[in-house]
């Protein structure tokens, strides 16, 4: 009786929480560090305040429903319509390892949520496609689903994307390069008329992973993935994938997705 008394209690104080059985679901389950990426900061007082900085930054999100600890809501990023799940937690009431918990839960099967994250909260964004906007806009990272990875050998590494390119050029082409963002570039070969090869350079293998992880889980993203060490290359045609893995020394993380 005491125990139970106990956890009632726990649900009650933990009002934050997006609901109360998260508690009595997980509590045999170790707190779990909230992931390294994840910034400390910006915090929010509640979910409406959260709101209210997304939509400083341009990204209005229609509330369509309010639930303990959260709401949902439905915003339009680059004209789609997109629903997020967004859960605010009071950090003197909620460990972090009660947070970090409930994102870990989110992102292993049966669920496997991308999540948006930063301090005190995070956003379940429904569409993956536009979970890298609504982290920017909240200065935030993206936590895509936990789907299982190959062994990734640690080498080769590269430098920077120059020396990635010109070893892909020796294998299969990369010509009319263009740098599209940081640690990002595109080219193509000879052949194609536009670019189909996506170069991307990760800081640390966690990022690595994370970036592999989200590409898998997105359609609209080519998914012939090859990676080693500190990089990733994203092929629009198989054929070269599967060249430039042999030649570079690299292993095919997704063919054909989730």
């Amino acid at each position: 009786m005491k125990k139970a008394v106990l956890v009632l209690t726990s649900c009650l104080l933990a009002v934050v929480l997006t609901a109360c059985d998260a508690f009595t679901r997980n509590s045999g389950s170790p707190p779990t560090p909230i992931p390294d990426s994840v910034p400390s900061e910006p915090r929010f007082a509640s979910a409406d305040e959260l709101l209210a900085a997304l939509g400083r930054k341009g990204v209005d999100c229609e509330v369509l429903r309010r639930r303990q600890g959260g709401l949902d809501c439905m915003a339009e990023v680059d004209g789609a319509k997109v629903e997020n799940e967004v859960s605010v937690f009071d950090a003197e009431v909620v460990e972090e390892g009660e947070i970090g918990r409930s994102i870990a839960s989110r992102r292993k099967e049966p669920y496997g949520h991308t999540i948006v994250a930063a301090g005190n909260w995070y956003i379940r964004v429904l569409d993956p496609l536009y979970a890298p906007r609504i982290a920017e806009a909240l200065d935030a990272v993206v936590l895509p689903p936990l789907y299982p990875l190959p062994d990734i050998p640690d080498k080769p590494r590269y430098a920077d994307l120059d020396a990635l390119a010109e070893a892909l050029d020796a294998s299969v082409g990369c010509v009319r390069r263009k740098t599209v963002s940081e640690g990002g570039m595109t080219c193509g070969t000879e052949q194609s008329k536009e670019p189909c090869h996506h170069l991307e350079l990760h800081a640390t293998p966690a990022a690595r992973d994370d970036a592999l992880r989200l590409a898998i889980g997105v359609p609209e993203i080519p998914r012939f993935i090859v990676t080693a060490g500190n990089w990733s290359i994203r092929f629009c045609d198989e054929s070269a994938g599967r060249t430039a893995a042999r030649d570079l020394g690299g292993v095919v993380v997704s063919s054909t997705g989730p």
